[in-house]
């Protein structure tokens, strides 16, 4: 009696929750084979990746087909434990390679560059809004922005909050909604902001003073329409994802508006909105793809190279990726925050 109990019970969840019901007991099924079978490895493919599943293996990794990259490695799952994410929205590396992540839960989590979790903290104030807008700053602070706050926090490698500015308002040198957050060379920092302003703005590394500011909202060069995040080249370009224009624009360090790549669309070259990107020392642009849920890759010219990923859950795949970032050693992290996990892309030796 219990056990039909019990299954009628379940026969009517999953008749409310349909395929997501059957996916969840799939993968319960498949653990409970490998705790009694740890000697083994099980192997799936899909479309083009191969991806082994042992219960020793932390964090996962699957190989795959690039030229740039030999394999992900997968850091997190869904939840709000230590070492779990509710939506990754940010991402920073300090000089060590560690790897910092923001989530919808308030909280920077840190893990080495092998995935494990070394420390996490939260930022006192969460109501009116999360943080989204890391980077790491000359000196080696972790810097996030409080978008909701008109604020920029910059904590050291423990944690340790070190220093705090910002001011609510729409007059050059003060901040509406500040999106991202990049660093220059020269130690300067650049925000993004949108709503009642759409612009882009450079405060010194030495008192946060503006030193430059530019973009207002529209659809011609130079303008903006939500701007996001923000990329720094070796020769101090920057790189504005310019979201809902579906674009990438390219200014001079004193906000000199330079080039314009993208367009609308889901081919080579095109673009749904880009939340995120990002510059290696060659010069190709990574370009995160929040509506085409991948990263496009792009050559010093601007002319793309290859796609990785596309809509999924397996390794290798997205779910509206919010956020990348390059260690030094060209690997590429992708804040998969509709998968609520932390994607690395290992990079092939050169």
């Amino acid at each position: 009696m219990t056990r039909e109990l019990a299954l009628t019970t379940r026969q009517g969840s999953q008749s409310a929750v349909g395929n997501r019901q059957s996916s969840i007991g799939n993968r319960q099924y498949r653990q409970s084979q490998i705790a009694n079978r740890k000697s083994q490895i099980c192997c799936l493919l899909v479309g083009h990746f191969l991806v082994g599943c042992s219960p020793q293996s932390a964090p996962e990794a699957s190989s795959l087909h690039s030229h740039l990259f030999r394999g992900v490695e997968i850091i997190g799952s869904r939840g709000t434990g230590l070492g779990q994410f509710n939506k990754p929205r940010s991402l920073a590396l300090d000089r060590n390679d560690n790897l910092y992540v923001v989530d919808m839960t308030g909280r920077v989590q840190k893990f080495s560059a092998q995935g494990d979790l070394l420390t996490s903290w939260r930022l006192p104030e969460t109501d009116l809004g999360k943080p989204k807008g890391m980077c790491r700053d000359q000196a080696g602070n972790i810097v996030v922005v409080e978008p909701h706050y008109q604020r920029v926090n910059h904590f050291s490698p423990d944690g340790t909050l070190v220093e705090r500015w910002g001011a609510r308002g729409t007059n050059v040198g003060q901040l509406t909604l500040p999106r991202s957050v990049a660093v220059n060379s020269r130690g300067d920092l650049f925000l993004s902001e949108y709503t009642t302003v759409d612009r882009v703005q450079g405060f010194s590394a030495q008192g946060h003073q503006p030193v430059v500011c530019f973009g207002r909202p529209g659809r011609g060069a130079g303008e903006f329409d939500r701007a996001e995040g923000l990329g720094v080249g070796a020769d101090d370009r920057l790189y504005v994802a310019d979201s809902c224009n579906h674009r990438i624009q390219i200014f001079s360090r004193d906000g000199k508006w330079l080039k314009t790549y993208g367009g609308a669309g889901r081919g080579a070259g095109e673009l749904s909105y880009p939340y995120d990107v990002q510059v290696d020392r060659e010069g190709r642009q990574y370009v995160c793809e929040f509506g085409n849920s991948r990263i496009q890759v792009f050559d010093a010219n601007n002319q793309p190279l290859e796609i990785l990923g596309g809509p999924g859950s397996v390794p290798g795949r997205f779910n509206n990726p919010w956020a990348i970032a390059l260690d030094s050693r060209g690997n590429l992290y992708v804040a998969d925050a509709g998968n609520h996990r932390v994607q690395k892309f290992l990079r092939k030796d050169e």
